[in-house]
């Protein structure tokens, strides 16, 4: 009986093959492909913040996270940093702040005995740092840039170390076992540039760029706070003002 006699005989079934071999897998393919797309599309992508919502107002701090205002509206944002987030609180600090502890930086001119020979024009409190003697234009932290005692001309070098004493008109840092007595006039700018948020405080400008997956929660790529008053020492006793509710 050939093919077609059976198809056509009574009581006889012969299935017929919906697919062939390759056919079927390419169905099969298709079909994984179009639900592990709809399953992927389901997934929430994460979103950047608008030019308008990237400068907000500190508003207080939740467990470590700033908490802020963004923009014109009342919307309050937790920001969270990350391992590869830059973080950066501009500002003045007051006169106070020249005080034992503090590390700064300045460029001095030295003399060939090593002493200053001038007034700075400008002390900036970095939070922390190498400390270390460099040449002019360099960066301290960079082994190259250092110039160890007995080894510098007369000239121009910036000066990174922590504040030993202090007075009225001078501060003395101390790097290792030399110290540098630094005149320090009234008019002498005194900037604040370091990544310590625990600075910061309410009414503290901030400008934002990072992704959220959820509104109201973000995770930071860069952070750069310009504080709205002059740094002061802190007051023992004085906590910092509460998150907004």
């Amino acid at each position: 009986m050939s093919c077609a006699d059976a198809r056509r005989a009574p009581g006889r079934i012969v299935p017929r093959r919906v697919f062939s071999g390759g056919g079927a897998a390419i169905a099969l393919a298709a079909l994984v492909a179009a639900v592990g797309g709809t399953a992927w599309a389901q997934q929430p992508r994460p979103r950047t913040l608008g030019p308008a919502e990237r400068t907000g107002t500190i508003m207080g701090m939740v467990q470590g996270r700033l908490q802020v205002k963004i923009g014109t509206s009342d919307d309050l944002w937790l920001v969270t940093t990350q391992p590869r987030s830059t973080v950066e609180v501009v500002g003045v600090a007051s006169r106070e702040l020249l005080a034992p502890k503090q590390f700064v930086q300045c460029a001095i001119e030295l003399d060939d005995r090593g002493q200053v020979t001038q007034p700075v024009t400008k002390v900036t409190f970095t939070g922390g740092g190498t400390p270390g003697v460099a040449a002019a234009g360099l960066d301290v932290s960079d082994p190259k840039a250092r110039r160890p005692a007995g080894k510098r001309p007369a000239g121009s070098y910036l000066i990174s170390g922590f504040i030993k004493s202090a007075d009225a008109e001078s501060i003395v840092v101390q790097i290792g076992r030399e110290r540098f007595e630094i005149p320090v006039p009234d008019d002498a700018a005194l900037e604040v540039r370091t990544s310590n948020l625990g600075i910061v405080n309410v009414g503290d400008e901030v400008q934002l760029e990072g992704e959220y997956l959820q509104r109201g929660q973000l995770m930071a790529t860069s952070i750069k706070v310009s504080l709205a008053n002059p740094l002061e020492l802190p007051q023992k006793g004085k906590k910092r003002a509460p998150a907004a509710p």
